[in-house]
């Protein structure tokens, strides 16, 4: 099944947000055509997909190639591994293919990520030890490969309400252990901290829901208080 024309029409808007984002980073039109090479195919290879949300499933590439560039500051090759980091996992394209469209490097970023797309907690004691083990493994052969992971963890996150409460669970607990301890070694305090507020949120809602009434009730006067203090400065 294809994309509706609505669909078609959501996935232009995000791209060309993409596009603009990336204005930072294409020094030349082979730069621009290297990324729209892999959007192109990652759009076909995903074709029709959905998200538990009904999005587009093709949409959470293009979210996780954006952070790329926008919140961990990665370059050209970066964002094409992740437009193209879920086609070798969901499709039937080969790290092979990738390679010869792409180049070694990228069908080796890609390669990592589908390595460690299992996730870290499996059913088993054994396989979590060995999804860590590849996690640190992939970290010693191209760094890219971890911070394009944890930048699809935080789209992830960020669209986590659309799971099974025990998913949310599960993937929470999975961020908080792995993803947000890494990326607070790696320097991205930010994106730690969210995934911390994230992983809160779900395995603790209740009290997540409280926490964020009280910062609603004293936000004017939080905002007050800001301003007067930095007004002489």
């Amino acid at each position: 099944m294809n994309y509706t024309a609505e669909d078609e029409v959501l996935i232009e808007s995000h791209w060309q947000d993409l596009q603009r984002s990336c204005e930072k980073i294409c020094k030349s039109e082979e730069d621009w055509n290297f990324i729209k090479r892999a959007y192109f195919l990652a759009k076909e290879a995903h074709q029709g997909v959905r998200r538990r949300s009904g999005e587009p499933y093709f949409l959470h590439p293009i979210a996780v190639a954006k952070i790329v560039v926008d919140e961990i500051g990665l370059g050209v090759k970066s964002v094409v591994a992740a437009l193209l980091h879920d086609v070798v996992e969901d499709t039937e394209y080969t790290v092979e293919d990738i390679s010869n469209l792409f180049g070694p490097k990228i069908a080796q970023i890609v390669d990592g990520l589908t390595k460690i797309s299992g996730g870290i907690f499996g059913d088993k004691a054994s396989a979590q030890t060995e999804n860590f083990k590849k996690l640190l493994l992939t970290m010693s052969e191209d760094i890219r490969v971890i911070l394009i992971k944890i930048a699809d963890r935080l789209h992830n996150m960020r669209t986590l309400e659309h799971m099974a409460p025990n998913k949310q669970y599960k993937i929470a607990g999975e961020t908080l252990y792995i993803y947000a301890p890494i990326a607070y070694r790696l320097g991205l305090n930010k994106i730690k901290m969210e995934l911390e507020n994230l992983s809160f949120k779900y395995e603790h809602p209740e009290e997540y829901a409280a926490i964020e009434e009280k910062l609603a009730i004293t936000q004017t006067e939080r905002e007050k208080l800001f301003a007067d203090f930095t007004a002489p400065i």
